[in-house]
């Protein structure tokens, strides 16, 4: 029960750190709004769950996580972050920021079969490409790895997930708040900034950790 709290707390900090995953939904919900960014968030969350899954078979089967795999998704890792820097960065060079929920209802955007795929896309790419997920989850798994049964690994991972899922529903939730969403349209274009140095901040870092 001690470790499951230790997990639990750490688990908790790692959400509450500001990561690539936060800045993905922020900018998805200042460029394409609610209904668009809730594919987003359902595919970082789905691919959490993958990761996790990846994690507890992967040990299972190898009895530790192959250093190639990581060392390929760091550098694959690295490459989406520098790939996300450019289009905020691209975002702040219009005359027109495109902030869609400032011209429409978060409630009543259109979203076409192709924009969802592609938001879902955009999430599980992001998720599974972010390194601190990786090496979170993969460090977590390791520590567990003899203390918990494979059903109790599943059960965890089941709540590790929903947490994630509930924690990005939450943001949002708070970013559609009349008054944090004027204050954002006000700083959209230092957001974007700010989001394309943040995303390049943790490809360097990604590359520079060894």
């Amino acid at each position: 029960m001690e470790v499951f709290w230790v997990i639990a707390v750490t688990h908790f900090l790692a959400l509450l750190s500001p990561g690539p995953d936060f800045f993905l939904i922020l900018t998805s919900l200042l460029q394409k709004g609610v209904r668009y960014t809730y594919g987003v968030i359902l595919g970082i969350t789905l691919g959490n769950a993958v990761i996790l899954m990846v994690c507890i078979f992967g040990l299972m089967v190898l009895g530790n996580l192959s250093t190639m795999i990581l060392l390929v998704l760091k550098w694959l890792g690295a490459g989406y972050l520098a790939y996300l820097s450019f289009l905020c960065f691209r975002a702040t060079q219009g005359t027109n920021l495109n902030i869609t929920v400032a011209e429409n209802s978060l409630f009543e955007q259109e979203s076409s079969y192709k924009s969802k795929a592609k938001s879902l896309a955009l999430g599980l790419q992001s998720s599974l490409l972010n390194p601190k997920n990786i090496m979170f989850y993969s460090s977590l798994m390791l520590l567990i790895q003899q203390e918990f049964s494979l059903f109790q690994k599943l059960l965890m991972s089941i709540w590790m997930t929903g947490v994630v899922f509930g924690w990005n529903l939450l943001l949002v939730r708070l970013l559609r708040q009349e008054r944090v969403l004027a204050q954002i349209k006000r700083s959209a274009r230092g957001i974007y900034y700010c989001s394309s140095l943040a995303f390049i901040f943790f490809a360097v870092l990604l590359v520079a950790y060894s």
